[in-house]
Order: C-alpha cells, then sequence, then structure tokens
C-alpha cells in the first residue's frame, strides 16, 4: 500500500469514529435520559457514554497521527 492509500483509509477510520463517538455521547448522555435513569438509579449504565468518549477521542488521535508531516 501507498502512503497515500494509508492516510486515506486512517483519515475514514478517524471521521467514522469521531461521529460514532460524539452519537453515543449525545444519545447517552442526553438530559431527559438522565433524568428518567435518576427516577430508576439500579438501571444506570455508564459503558456507552464512556466508549463513545473513547471512540471520540481514539478518532482524533488517529487524524493527529495520520497527518502529512512536512
Amino acid at each position: 500500500m501507498q502512503r497515500e492509500d494509508v492516510m486515506r483509509a486512517g483519515s475514514v477510520v478517524g471521521i467514522i469514529l469521531i461521529v460514532l463517538g460524539i452519537i453515543l455521547l449525545v444519545y447517552f448522555a442526553s438530559p431527559i435520559r438522565l433524568m428518567v435513569q435518576d427516577i430508576e438509579p439500579h438501571r444506570i449504565n455508564l459503558t456507552p457514554p464512556i466508549l463513545g468518549g473513547v471512540a471520540l477521542v481514539c478518532g482524533i488521535a488517529l487524524l493527529f497521527a495520520i497527518r502529512p508531516r512536512n
């Protein structure tokens, strides 16, 4: 594979991770959803927001890691 192909594939994966992370954070950390979970405290699951944050950070790191250096 050439360097341009690797950079293009890395950019696509990085953008997908960023979008997925934002969707997970917005959906699972919305105020209405959090208010409903306050009523039912035994059903709180923090895994999706944590995974969303990790996906967001990894996507940003990937985009910075593959950028061309002059």
